[in-house]
């Protein structure tokens, strides 16, 4: 499972179309930049001469079903490119799947990796986005690189929230941080009906008297997790609220997983997005 979750890192920075192919990456990565060719031996006696040639074994890499491309969306503060993979039916309806937005909560990368494969239903264009925050992924911090708490930076609501350094920092003002315009212009352009954030680790949806309010407890109900409300924050600029509030009829929630998660869970989660998917129409 863990070395699974670091091909799906690897894939943050390269992209990759399919599993085989981010373990071709992996491996190359593992491998540095050291190679060797081995091309024939020959061996020759009096009487005779053998002529042995070894011929490298082919790989073949074949895209995901029904994958689409994927798109640099934006740039980090560190420079590091923020991609968007889409599969499934073009002109359907739109799921957004976000695996990491604070940069030490990235066990949604597991579940990002289980849908960029798992067959789809018909009439979905699916949106998968490991990461709007690679640079805390990869210093394994809450924040991007500017100290920001991405889920306190976003425009609606936005409030000055705790000095840089703490732990819900919210920038400089709504939207100073690139990460988030870059969500931001993406989001507009592809209007998702649904977009679903993974966060950890209070294992818990929360409810909602909303139009998303069913698909949020089928969410928790299928996978085990609590269905109460989070507190313990101060909870302005939230990406999910501003989907909400900034795209037309768009429904989004967060899913905060547990301490841990295992690669029969990820399957589990990935399976139960297209499940909450198939009950946008009927909201």
């Amino acid at each position: 499972m863990k070395r699974r979750v670091l091909m799906a890192a690897a894939c943050l920075l390269v992209g990759c179309s399919s599993p085989d192919e981010a373990a071709d990456t992996g491996d190359t990565l593992a491998a540095g930049t050291s190679s060797s060719t081995s091309s024939s031996s020959s061996t020759t006696s009096s009487t005779s001469t053998t002529t042995t040639t070894t011929i490298p074994p082919t790989t073949t890499t074949t895209p995901a079903p029904q994958f689409l491309g994927e798109e640099e969306i934006g740039t980090t503060v560190e420079g590091r490119p923020i991609t968007a993979f889409h599969r499934g039916t073009p002109g359907g309806v739109v799921i957004l799947v976000v695996g990491v937005i604070h940069g030490n909560e990235d066990d949604g990368l597991a579940i990002i990796e289980q849908l960029r494969t798992m067959p789809m239903p018909e009439g979905y264009d699916l949106w998968l986005m490991p990461a709007i925050n690679p640079d805390g992924y990869a210093n394994q911090a809450r924040g991007n690189s500017n100290g920001v708490d991405l889920n306190r930076n976003f425009p609606h609501d936005w409030t000055p929230i705790a000095e840089p350094g703490e732990w819900e920092y919210s920038g400089t003002e709504g939207a100073s941080e690139p990460e988030t315009q870059a969500f931001i212009d993406f989001a507009n352009r592809v209007n998702p009906a649904l977009t679903i954030w993974y966060h950890q680790d209070l294992h818990t949806v929360s409810p909602s008297s909303g139009r998303d309010g069913p698909l949020r407890r089928h969410y928790a109900e299928r996978t085990g997790l609590d269905h109460t409300s989070i507190t313990g924050g101060t909870y302005t600029g939230v990406a999910a609220t501003w989907v909400r509030r900034a795209v037309p009829r768009a429904m989004s929630f967060i899913v905060e997983l547990g301490p841990t998660l295992s690669a029969e869970e990820a399957v589990l989660h990935a399976t139960v997005v297209l499940e909450v998917a198939q009950m946008v129409e009927a909201s």
